[in-house]
């Protein structure tokens, strides 16, 4: 065997023992052994387990990721704090069940309950089992994401307050440090800067709100995952970040989450919330939406050129810096959105 393959065979051991090892932890905190346990696909700043135990039940467990650096995510004990403050007000989203932090050895995480229906967004944009369901979900994330942007903030004070004005210079500065200058990114940066948007930091932001991190049944909106960029801002940041163009998996004449109009999702807003949308600054968050993806993409490319994170994954999100580069000019041009 050449080098390669011994390091490669290394590595693999290398990961089963250490997964063995948080399989044993966990197995340890919920006081039972488990059937299966296995990794899941996860987000930016989350390693992802499917927990099966032997009755059947099931559970997921979220948890900070080795050699983890994320620039925007809050760290797991806040996301866990967030999603029980929102699940007492019935907000649809997934129960903790047990909590762990940094002193476990294994990282800061928790344990949730398994939620069935799908995430996958081409399969709820196209399968005809999502077919009775599709029509009526816009207006329904529009309703519970005012229910969400109604939460009580005096029990999540850890939670960043962001004006427009802020996120944007947040996000300069992240894209600045990886000293790659892109002129189209460069350019909106300037634009957004000259954008008259009102201040406003005065409700729980989701941060991620988009079609992927909903857990969609065949009958409704089961569950809303993914908290880990929650933060307190502006209602319009969470609106139009449904709306941006990667989020509607090519089904591109629906403005929403490739399911429907933003008519649909204003009424389901304001059926619920006391606040009137304003359109132009929607539109101003969407571009800023886009630019943010933008800079997402060159994070998690940089993670795999400079943290030693052999990622094809994070690779290829990199190469669609250019796919928001081009969303980005014919929003602003021609007014494409």
């Amino acid at each position: 065997m050449d080098l390669v393959g011994i390091l490669e065979r290394e590595m693999l051991h290398f990961k089963i023992n250490k997964m063995a090892d948080l399989q044993k932890f966990v197995e340890s905190l919920l006081e039972t052994e488990f059937e299966k346990f296995y990794p899941l696909s996860g987000g930016a700043s989350a390693d992802i387990y499917n927990i099966t135990l032997k009755n059947g039940k099931r559970f997921v467990l979220r948890k900070t990721p080795e050699n983890s650096e994320s620039r925007l995510a809050i760290t797991k004990k806040i996301e866990a704090k967030v999603q029980k403050i929102v699940k007492k007000n019935n907000i649809p989203v997934p129960e903790i069940i047990k909590e762990f932090d940094e002193s476990s050895g294994v990282g800061s995480g928790y344990v949730m309950e398994f939620i069935l229906g799908e995430t996958i967004p081409r399969k709820i944009l196209r399968d005809e089992k999502f077919a009775q369901i599709r029509p009526n979900l816009t207006y329904r994330i529009g309703e519970i994401l005012a229910k969400i942007h109604r939460t009580d903030l005096s029990e999540i004070k850890e939670l960043e307050k962001m004006t427009f004005y802020d996120s944007l210079n947040k996000l300069y500065e992240v894209y600045s440090s990886f000293n790659e200058p892109q002129p189209v990114f460069e350019y909106v940066f300037n634009y957004l800067a000259k954008v008259n948007i009102k201040k406003k930091n005065n409700v729980l932001i989701h941060g991620d709100y988009r079609l992927g991190n909903f857990i969609v049944s065949e009958n409704s909106i089961e569950s809303i995952i993914d908290w880990e960029l929650a933060h307190i801002g502006d209602p319009s940041e969470d609106l139009s970040w449904a709306c941006v163009k990667s989020w509607r998996f090519g089904n591109n004449s629906k403005r929403v989450a490739g399911l429907g109009d933003l008519d649909d999702l204003i009424k389901g807003y304001e059926s619920i919330s006391s606040e009137t949308v304003d359109r132009f600054e929607l539109d101003a968050w969407q571009i800023y939406g886009s630019l943010r993806w933008g800079v997402i993409c060159m994070i998690q490319t940089f993670a795999h050129l400079n943290n030693n994170l052999n990622s094809i994954e994070k690779a290829a999100i990199g190469r669609r810096v250019s796919e928001t580069e081009f969303d980005l000019m014919n929003m602003i041009k021609n007014k494409e959105f």
